[in-house]
């Protein structure tokens, strides 16, 4: 029996997107140096593994570095560094490609998309629970060093902002947030109030009985545990009412108003991680009405319930936010700069 002697395809790795992305780096360039796909003397410089990785170069640089500490790097003379190997190796310079570091570039940019969604909500969550507390201008290009990812990806993410009204554009093109006023708040909940129960009587017809009986399951749940709700939670349950069981008006342009009038939604969030969900309990009552009606069939009553709901929530939020106001605000991120209003 003859046996095959040639090397094995080395399997293409699946990337690690819970660790920073120095450390998915890093991680990944040590694996391809022990496992002999990159030769010793080879010049490993920032620009062609970020362009691999679809990322900046600030990560890379991060995690040359640390390779270097490691002793598997050494800094070249001319620019980057070297494989470390025997003395006297040849720096080889070297074309560097997804199979020498054991990737492919459908690893890269499944695990891309993954990293831009953590980025994404990471992203989101720091924005929201600045609103209430000023006005701030967002630095791209610092917020891209924050999460370790290129400019595109920040910039895709506050594109997606925009559309929500979370952030907007001055006259500059600087990108800033807030501040969110009492004043703001009760014109979103106006806009609101008149809107959602339209959407509804179109929507709710379309909507299927799995996904009602979803929504109320995960509604019956708050209200048996209310101590057990996180502030993700109560989100989901906003989304429920407020967005899903809208969303199959066929109006586009009508769901594209509602979905940008919803700001105000982001002080209950943020009320909710200081104080808790339980204040909360009250309007999931409203939201149990709703669906009740919308289930039965009753849905012009189902809207007048929505709408009378949205003008108990107004005030509720605008009470919400003066207390938010007296909280003391978390630290602020790195890429966000305070701005006089």
């Amino acid at each position: 029996m003859t046996v095959d002697k040639r090397s094995k395809q080395p399997e293409v790795a699946k990337l690690d997107v819970s660790r920073s992305r120095y450390q998915v780096i890093a991680m990944q360039i040590e694996k391809a140096i022990k496992n002999g796909l990159l030769p010793e003397g080879a010049v490993l410089t920032e620009d062609p593994i970020a362009k691999l990785f679809g990322s900046s170069r600030t990560p890379v640089r991060t995690a040359l570095g640390y390779l270097s500490e490691q002793g598997l790097l050494k800094r070249f003379e001319g620019r980057g560094f070297v494989i470390a190997g025997d003395e006297g190796v040849v720096p080889l310079r070297i074309n560097l490609t997804y199979e020498m570091l054991g990737l492919s570039k459908v690893t890269v940019n499944d695990a891309a998309l993954l990293t831009s969604a953590r980025v994404f909500k990471e992203f989101e969550d720091a924005l929201i629970h600045a609103l209430p507390f000023g006005k701030f201008r967002i630095n791209e290009q610092a917020a891209a060093d924050y999460f370790q990812v290129s400019r595109t990806v920040i910039r895709d993410s506050l594109s997606r902002l925009l559309v929500r009204g979370i952030v907007k554009k001055d006259p500059r093109s600087h990108w800033i947030i807030g501040p969110l006023t009492a004043a703001e708040v009760a014109h979103y909940y106006s806009i609101r109030s008149n809107l959602e129960p339209l959407a509804l009587l179109e929507s709710a017809p379309l909507i299927s009985e799995n996904l009602l009986d979803e929504m109320l399951d995960r509604l019956k749940e708050a209200q048996e545990s209310p101590d057990g709700v996180s502030a993700d939670q109560l989100s989901e349950l906003e989304t429920d009412l407020h967005t899903t069981l809208l969303s199959k008006s066929p109006n586009p342009h009508l769901l594209r108003m509602v979905n940008q009038s919803q700001l105000a939604l982001v002080v209950n969030h943020v009320f909710a991680s200081f104080v808790g969900t339980r204040p909360f309990e009250g309007s999931w009552q409203e939201h149990a009405l709703i669906f009740n009606f919308v289930k039965r069939g009753s849905y012009k009553l189902a809207a007048q319930a929505l709408e009378e709901h949205l003008n108990r929530a107004a005030d509720r939020t605008a009470k919400r936010l003066m207390a938010v106001s007296v909280f003391p605000p978390s630290e602020t991120k790195s890429y966000l700069m305070r701005m006089d209003s």
